[in-house]
This record gives C-alpha cells, structure tokens and sequence, in this order.
C-alpha cells in the first residue's frame, strides 16, 4: 500500500526540504502552507500521515489549532510536529492534544525518517487490526431488521444460558458460525475456548480423528492427539456440516452426548464430555432422516433447540440494511469513505437470488469497494455499472436440476409434499406474506390455507401477514 503523506508549513523552502526527504525513501508527499488549506485538502484527499509545522504565520501556534481539527474530525490520521522555536512546554502540548510525535527544528534526516517508519507502521497494524476484527465477525451474531432475524436474537438469549445443545440450519453462505459464537458469548462458558469444525474439511477417518482425538502407542509410550473435544474443554464446539458425516460417526456422536463420555481413537479411556455441541447444516436434515441419511435419534436430540436461518432471498427486508452496514464497516477498515448504493442498484440487489447468501454479499461490498479504492473514483455512487456481472444472471437450469435430482431420490408423496411447500412458499413471496391474498389467488378458504401451511412445516409462519 502507498502512504501518502502531507506536509504543513508556511516556509516553502521547509515544505521542499521535508518533501525531498521523504520522496528518496520511497514515500508520496503533498504539501500546503495554511490552516485552510490543509484542513481543506485533508477533507477531500484523506492523507495517511501529517508533517505539521506548530506556527504557521496565521496566528499564534496555529498548527496546534490545526491538531485540534484533525483530532476532532479524523482521530485515525497520525500528526507529527514541527517547531522552529521547540520548547518542552510545546511538545507536551502537543503530545497531550494527540500529536504522534514532536520533531525540533532544525531536524536530523534520520530523526524525521525515524519518526515517520514508526507512525506509519503504527497506523498499519491499527487498520490491519480494524480489518481483521471486522473479518472475523462478519455479521455480529446476526444482523438484520426482518421477523427471522429478531426470532433468532430473542431465541439467542433464551437458550444460550442453558447450556444445551442447538441445531442451527441455514444455506451455505447463511454464517452460522457467527450465531454460533453469539450463543458461546451470552452463555456461561464464555469466557472459555470456542472451537470450529467443518465437517466438509476432512475425510470421514480425519474428522474422527480431529473430533475425539486419537491414542498410538510407540514402544509401550503413548503418543495423544487430542482432539476438539479437548481442546475446548469447558467451552463450545461448533460442528459445521454435521449432515455430511457417515451414519457410523453420528451414531458415534449420539452415544457421546447419550452418555456424556468419550474415547479416543485407539484408547479404552473414558473422556467426560465438558464441552457444549452448536451443530450446523446446510441441508434439510429433516428431509436427510426420511431418506435414511441422517440418524433419526440424533436429529430428534439436536432438534429440540432448533435455528432456522432463512435464506437471504427470503428476507428481503435485510438486504439494504446489509449492504449498508458491511459497507461502512469494510470502508472504516480501508480507512475510506464509504460508498452510497444507487435506487436503480439497490432495486436489482433485491430481486438478486444470492446464491453464497450474506458471506456472498460481504465479499461483494468488499470487492466493490477496493475497486474504487483501485480506480481511485471519486464518485460516492455505486451504479449498476458498478456491480458483479453474477448479479444481471437469472437463476439457470443448475439450481432447478439440483432440486429434481433431489425430488427424484423421494416417494410419491414426499415429492408432492416438497412440490407443495415450494409452490406455497413462492406464492407467499408473491404477495408479500399476504395469507388473504394467497388464499385468494391459489383458490382456498384462508383457514384453510393455515391448516396446509402448518401440515407442510413452513417456517416462521409469524412472518406471513393474516389481512
């Protein structure tokens, strides 16, 4: 990344010499002589670092008034002062309203590089820190105004005390991880380890393996791999992908939670179970158990404390509010300005299907914006122009040959089943959650229309609107 640097002063001959400086080491400067000037050019330009001279003939000690701006207005932007006439009373001031560092003048080169290396690189820890934090959350828990979201905050902090185990389904993309991390947070075991397993990221024996550990003995000495069970003791584990494991594992898994034991691989050692199981999937593990996939004893333990994350296409209401929120969040950490999403874009961001659902959407707002970093646009709107060409695609023959391979692995009557819930859900969709104009247009009396809803198990039926 190029810093670019500028430096205030009023005695030009000064501006030159610190600008000669920095450019033989490699650094972009830009300089001016005032307090408007500067204050000016910081507002449009956005420097990474500011030379700035204490008086800058316009007043006495200006550039100290200058320091208060910038702290004020821009607390990131690191400031290192300048003073001809230095006195230890003029860097202490200095230093205490927020300057960085104070140089006197006249200065050494190498003081000056010094000076500048270890503010620079104070401020690139500082935003790779910011960028990190803002990565590694993605979406705080869940964020969103829509009626699924707010179920699953209040179902959050109904069940993360109780120290039970929970089921979380949503698409691929969905980040239930970070719901996960908000259960281990509000629950009792916070302050303990939180481990992640992805169940698509190992073999069937590597993931039995990395999940109870394993025991091999070498010359009667046993050498321990311990395993995520272990290695969180006292805290959370969450189990990503559970759908995907073979019946053997997850018959495995329910006589650990049955009997609240454990052994290694290799080992007849009991291992107490101290830790709290999230489980996650992708997949309609409901549907999985009819197709004997997925053990039904299992399902029916992990399924009393369920999450369902609907799709983001599904809730359309969270999309702006999305598209804002990783907005500013990914310019803060690119220490930008963020970016403003025109009518014409946002309208085509709604009836979008996103397939990598919200991960889809932060990776989208982040590929966006360091393309106008890139092309350095000054331009505050994002247009359609400006979108991934994904977006302008309508849903292909994939999505549909996925669910006809699906249907046709069903009977007869779970196929109809599964046609029917998607029809009813479309028509929903339709007409805005509208259960009287639903029924009207499908050719059913509304009482009857909840009777098929609620046989069908749709989701969340508290979003549908009864007008």
């Amino acid at each position: 990344m190029v810093f670019n640097i500028l430096i205030v002063d009023d005695e030009t001959d000064i501006r030159e010499l610190v600008s000669g400086i920095l450019n033989d080491n490699g650094y972009v400067t830009d300089s001016v002589g005032s307090y408007i000037e500067a204050s000016e050019f910081i507002r449009k330009k956005r420097p990474n670092l500011v030379i700035l001279d204490v008086w800058l003939g316009e007043g006495d000690r200006d550039g100290l008034r200058l320091l208060d701006f910038i702290k004020k207005e821009y607390n990131h932007l690191p400031v290192i002062m300048m003073s001809g006439h230095g006195t230890i009373e003029t860097a202490v001031s200095a230093i205490k309203k927020g300057a960085y560092d104070f140089i006197e003048k006249p200065f050494n080169s190498a003081r000056l590089i010094t000076s500048v290396e270890k503010a620079i690189e104070t401020l690139r820890l500082k935003m790779e820190n910011d960028e990190l934090k803002i990565k590694a959350k993605v979406c705080d828990g869940i964020l969103g105004k829509s009626q699924n979201v707010i179920g699953i905050k209040r179902f959050i902090e109904k069940i993360a005390p109780l120290d039970e185990t929970c089921l979380i389904i949503g698409p691929i993309g969905s980040d239930k991880e970070s719901i996960a991390k908000e259960i281990h947070r509000l629950s009792q075991r916070s302050k303990n380890e939180f481990g992640i397993l992805n169940c698509r990221s190992y073999t069937p024996r590597q993931l039995e393996s990395e999940l109870f550990g394993a025991e091999i003995r070498a010359n009667d000495a046993p050498s321990i791999k311990y395993g995520f069970l272990e290695k969180v003791n006292r805290g959370t584990l969450f189990i990503d992908e559970l759908s995907v494991i073979s019946l053997e594992l997850q018959l495995k898994i329910l006589r650990m939670i049955k009997e609240n034991f454990f052994f290694r691989i290799g080992s007849s050692e009991k291992i107490l179970l101290n830790a709290r199981l999230i489980v996650g999937s992708s997949q309609n593990v409901e549907q999985l158990v009819t197709l004997g996939k997925f053990n039904k004893e299992l399902y029916y333990r992990l399924n009393s404390n369920l999450i369902k994350v609907l799709p983001l296409k599904s809730r359309k209401e969270d999309i702006s509010y999305l598209l804002e929120h990783f907005m500013t969040q990914t310019a803060k950490a690119n220490n930008t300005t963020p970016k403003r999403f025109s009518n014409e874009a946002i309208s085509l961001l709604n009836s979008y299907s996103w397939p990598g659902d919200v991960i889809q959407m932060k990776n989208m707002v982040d590929w966006l914006l360091a393309i106008k970093i890139a092309e350095e646009d000054n331009n505050e709107i994002i247009s359609p122009d400006n979108l991934p060409k994904e977006i302008f695609k309508t849903e292909t023959t994939i999505e549909r040959a996925v669910s006809i391979s699906m249907i046709s692995e069903l009977s007869i009557k779970d196929a109809r089943e599964a046609f029917e819930r998607e029809y009813f859900m479309e028509q929903l969709k339709r007409f805005s959650g509208n259960i009287s104009q639903t029924a009207k247009f499908v050719g059913m009396e509304r009482t009857a229309l909840h009777r098929k809803l609620k046989s069908l198990n749709i989701p969340d039926l508290k979003l549908f609107k009864d007008n």
